[in-house]
């Protein structure tokens, strides 16, 4: 009988310390700043409760986002990681390093830059008709000045669903990992847990469903993101 291997990916792009499927990454964002000359930063890859070692091979990707905010990843070969490649035991962890080898200068780090660090499973050998859950994981890595937040929303509605623009107006990154409109007694009316980073200069729209505003100055808009323990409010464009 001809052996058949079937796979399937399954892809995290984490934003806050979690556990997957028996892993347990932390951080699960990667920061470099200026701070006495930073050049590297680490990882952690723990499992919990697996059964069998998974062996694991390393990657990064310079990312950038395009017009329409789509992911855009590159090889990056100036990115060091070590190690590159590495098994996983039942009930132990690996610490990975990343970064330069050289510190990055001033200028380098006036404005931020993105990477994508992948840690992509490797196949095992497996018996036939065996289905197989492969892990591609994917950690940011941002280096450079991290900008307060600045954000602007605008309104739009399509097919009776109200669809919230939001921009993001520094030359840093934002994570928005919650939208809440609030009525004027902050009680909220509608809200999105889709999560979506925006890079420098970049747009979402976020659907926040089926809701008709009478008058966009009677609400606020109440965003969580990575930028500050505290939820931000702000007002509506329109």
């Amino acid at each position: 009988m001809k052996k058949l291997l079937k796979y399937v990916l399954v892809a995290s792009c984490l934003c806050a310390e979690a556990v997957y499927a028996n892993l347990v990454i932390s951080p699960t964002q990667m920061y470099l700043g200026d701070k006495a000359r930073q050049r590297s930063a680490t990882v952690v890859m723990e499992a919990t409760d697996l059964t069998e070692p998974k062996s694991f091979e390393m990657s990064a990707y310079k990312w950038s986002q395009n017009a329409q905010g789509e992911d855009v990843l590159e090889p990056e070969q100036d990115i060091l990681i070590n190690p590159k490649n590495f098994v996983l035991q039942p009930n132990a962890q690996q610490v990975i390093r990343v970064g330069f080898s050289r510190p990055l200068s001033k200028e380098e780090m006036a404005q931020e830059k993105t990477w994508r660090i992948v840690f992509k499973e490797i196949a095992p050998v497996v018996e036939e008709d065996a289905l197989q859950f492969l892990f591609t994981i994917s950690v940011p890595l941002f280096v450079g000045k991290q900008d307060a937040i600045q954000v602007t929303a605008t309104p739009r509605y399509q097919n009776d669903h109200l669809f919230l623009e939001i921009e993001n107006h520094a030359a840093s990154h934002v994570q928005i990992s919650s939208i809440s409109i609030l009525n004027q007694q902050k009680q909220p009316i509608a809200t999105t847990r889709e999560m979506k980073y925006l890079l420098n200069q970049q747009k979402h729209s976020f659907d926040m469903g089926q809701i008709k505003l009478s008058d966009l100055k009677n609400y606020i808009l109440k965003l969580e993101t990575d930028k500050s323990e505290q939820a931000i409010e702000l007002k509506m464009k329109g």
